[in-house]
């Protein structure tokens, strides 16, 4: 993924009100900049820490982010800084993440924030791994991985049964005779088919 498609997620979002630009993304390492402007400060002369812990955290997100496996997520979860020497406006302030731990469900980001040449700030994060958001046909068919014909079958069956008692419930809710009648010709062939599936996981 190149620096401008990522750049280009920041649009409309807190890292582009706070001016984050992106200047180098591998899988290995992150940086950014951030110009030091005078509405970022706590004190005249002096950028608000929360400033370079959100620069970290961007930073740490991204470098999370080109680790990922296909379709999976992440969120902070913890992120501790230490707070070294202040940041001035006027300057860019710099920031380079760097892995300490690269897992299935974690990643832990290192990020030195500078300023002039100066450590500002040690920022270490821990990332969760989400996983990919299966959808509902994916969801139902992780229920029959690995399991035996037979297995299926009962689960199947299982599954049938539950459809029934949703149909019936939908029966009685609903108002229009012609749809009531529907549902419940739906529920019978949803335990017709149950009543099959018993059959063959007993053989």
């Amino acid at each position: 993924m190149t620096i401008e498609t990522l750049q280009a997620t920041m649009r409309g979002l807190f890292p582009e009100l706070l001016g984050i630009r992106l200047t180098e993304a591998t899988p290995d390492r992150v940086a950014a900049e951030m110009p030091g402007r005078d509405e970022l400060c706590t004190l005249p002369g002096t950028i608000h820490g929360g400033a370079l812990m959100a620069l970290a955290d961007t930073v740490g997100a991204y470098a999370t982010a080109l680790n990922l496996p296909q379709g999976a997520g992440t969120t902070t979860i913890e992120s501790k800084t230490n707070f070294l020497a202040r940041a001035t406006p006027g300057k860019a302030i710099r920031a380079v993440a760097t892995p300490l731990h690269r897992g299935r469900t974690t990643m832990v980001w290192q990020t030195r924030v500078e300023c002039e040449g100066r450590l500002c700030a040690l920022v270490t994060q821990t990332q969760a791994v989400l996983p990919k958001r299966l959808s509902p046909g994916e969801q139902l068919a992780s229920l029959f991985a690995g399991k035996s014909p037979r297995e299926q079958q009962a689960l199947l069956a299982e599954l049938e049964r539950g459809g029934a008692v949703v149909y019936r419930a939908l029966a009685e809710a609903e108002s229009d005779g012609e749809a009531r009648r529907a549902l419940l010709g739906a529920a019978e062939r949803e335990d017709e088919n149950a009543a099959a599936m018993e059959r063959l996981a007993a053989r």
